[in-house]
């Protein structure tokens, strides 16, 4: 049996259950749903990037950090929106995205204008390499992070190529330079003293670069460009940068701070961000367990239909103990604007099981260790795009790129036609980012009322029966049941500063844990059927507690998606239903 001790420390942030709001609705149109929220038990609301921006990557190009784009408003409907939020006690947290800028920002703009600009070294320039045959090659052979083309773009202006790990829309900032460095911090006080809680800090671990720029290692034989890994994911110098601006910033405001910081290393190496006396942030996004029915591509991420249960536990069970271990904080999320939705892909989403799926899910995520954050529409159970969709519905870069590289790969193994792409189409539901970006589905009327406009993408067709006023007008519902767990989730302390106690780690039925308080000795037993069945309907399980040592004596169920009554103890053996989860205090 693993354990760990929870660092039980109490502070506002780690009992905070956090929104994150996205999509092309307007600053206004989350102002009027702000009540909303807060009658679900929301604590904070995370605004994905709605800075000026030519849109090339979803808003996370942004050409002006003090601007509001005008797609969604204006600084005033921000202020409109703040004050919305803390009349009800709750914060307004804003993504900042300073691993690179949009090349229209006017910082790229005079950097790119001469070499003897003053913001000349704010970015990234290399001159590049003349090879034997007189050809111009990129500075090194990284590849960027969307698609399989280089990380560096040549720009004419001044004869040299800049650095760019995502779009060549995108440029990386140079945060080896001081001027940089603070002209971010006085952005960040400038939203911060304006009434902004915090910031989450989008792929924050990649804003060093190893010195040199040096080749990456060839993991892909045969492939021009490879993956940059280490040398700008971790680098010890991010650790240097993140202290000085707790130093200049943070420590300075009550205000929250979580990095995104993707990468292969273990909890140990990502609880170094968020233990407090390094004083850097407090939690970090990692993205391990994302991978759990995933199998990686040159070009991007594929399904794996084979997954398996133990292993999605076993990254779970890693990162909810060892988090803690190493005094670190998690971030507990399972969806988000990077991923497709939780149903699908771990449960059912056909519509004799989707309710019961969408509460097991729901069962899984409140009870998991750290700050809790909920991405719009998991609250009222969003599935997947529906697999009838062609591949025209599909709007994101990666996705296309995807698409683009699953095709070329198919006709390199002599495989072509409309069968192959089903398959292919198959893979882009389970893993496409468009999955979590249709409209959120507030209605049954047209466009779900999201907007009277026609929205940047199609409205999943579900939205007449999945929307936000049937599951608030159905006590029966996945929305009344989020309700719920979040005023569990909120009642027993154990669920936020206790320890984590896997209990069935070969188990490819079930997932069942003990949450166990460090103090108080408040212990909460959870358990999940997850058991697909062979028609991936799912199917029912039994599971002996007691076959783990724990004493169920005096257990007493506190919620469950199934027929068993609450307050109701345990006899022997559980007989769980198909997709059924059960909480109980012991």
């Amino acid at each position: 049996m693993i354990t760990a001790t929870a660092p039980s420390d109490p502070a506002w942030w780690k009992e905070a259950t956090v929104y994150q709001a996205n999509g092309h609705g307007t600053l206004r149109g989350v102002v009027e749903r702000v009540p909303y929220l807060q009658e679900l038990g929301v604590d904070m609301i995370w605004l994905s990037p709605c800075y000026e921006s030519p849109q090339a990557d979803m808003g996370y190009d942004i050409s002006n950090y003090q601007k509001i784009d005008p797609r969604y408003g204006t600084l005033q409907d921000w202020d409109a929106l703040r004050d919305a939020c803390h009349e009800r006690g709750m914060k307004l947290v804003m993504d900042l995205v300073v691993n690179h800028t949009s090349n229209q920002h006017d910082w790229f703009k005079d950097s790119r204008s001469s070499k003897s600009n003053h913001k000349r070294d704010w970015y990234i320039w290399h001159p590049g390499h003349i090879d034997a045959q007189g050809v111009r090659t990129a500075p090194n052979n990284w590849k960027s992070s969307f698609g399989a083309g280089s990380a560096w773009e040549w720009d004419e202006t001044t004869s040299e190529y800049y650095l760019h790990l995502y779009l060549k829309e995108q440029p990386d900032l140079n945060w080896e330079n001081v001027e940089l460095r603070e002209a971010v911090y006085a952005m960040m006080r400038w939203w911060l003293d304006r009434g902004a809680d915090g910031f989450r800090m989008d792929v924050i671990n990649y804003i060093s670069k190893a010195p040199g720029l040096p080749d990456a290692p060839i993991t892909v034989p045969g492939r021009q460009f490879q993956s940059f890994g280490d040398l700008s994911v971790n680098r010890p110098r991010v650790h240097d940068f993140l202290k000085e601006m707790h130093r200049e910033v943070l420590s300075h405001y009550d205000c929250f701070a979580v990095g995104e910081c993707p990468g292969t290393q273990g909890p140990e190496s990502f609880a170094i961000y968020s233990k407090p006396e390094n004083k850097e942030l407090q939690m970090v996004f990692h993205f391990h367990h994302q991978g759990f029915d995933r199998i990686s591509r040159p070009w991007g991420r594929s399904w794996n239909p084979d997954w398996k249960l133990s292993g999605m536990k076993a990254i779970f069970n890693e990162w909810n103990v060892d988090m803690s271990k190493f005094g670190g904080w998690n971030s507990n999320y399972l969806e988000n604007h990077d991923q497709s939705r939780i149903i699908t892909r771990l449960a059912s989403d056909h519509p004799s099981n989707r309710s019961k799926s969408g509460k097991l899910c729901c069962m899984l995520h409140t009870t998991l260790t750290g700050t809790l954050f909920i991405y719009q529409g998991q609250e009222i159970g969003m599935a997947n795009i529906p697999s009838e969709w062609g591949e025209e519905e599909y709007k994101d870069i990666e996705a296309v790129q995807n698409l683009q590289g699953e095709r070329l790969y198919l006709e390199r193994q002599g495989v072509t036609g409309d069968e192959a792409m089903k398959d292919v189409l198959k893979s882009l539901r389970m893993t496409a980012r468009d999955n979590g970006r249709t409209p959120m589905q507030w209605d049954d009327t047209p466009n779900a009322g999201f907007s009277k406009a026609t929205p940047w993408m199609r409205v999943h067709d579900d939205y007449k029966t999945w929307n936000v006023k049937s599951g608030m007008g159905d006590p029966d519902s996945v929305w009344s049941f989020w309700k719920k767990m979040l005023e569990f989730r909120k009642a027993y302390p154990a669920i936020i500063y206790g320890d984590f106690i896997p209990l069935d780690p070969a188990s490819e039925e079930s997932y069942a844990y003990v949450r166990q308080h460090p103090t108080t000795n408040q212990r909460i037993l959870v358990v999940l059927n997850f058991a697909k069945g062979d028609d991936g309907m799912g199917r029912e399980i039994t599971f002996d507690a007691g076959a783990f040592g724990v004493d169920v004596s005096g257990a007493r169920l506190v919620i469950s998606n199934g027929d068993e009554k609450e307050g109701s103890g345990v006899s022997g053996v559980m007989k769980l239903g198909r997709w059924e989860g059960r909480v109980y205090l012991l």
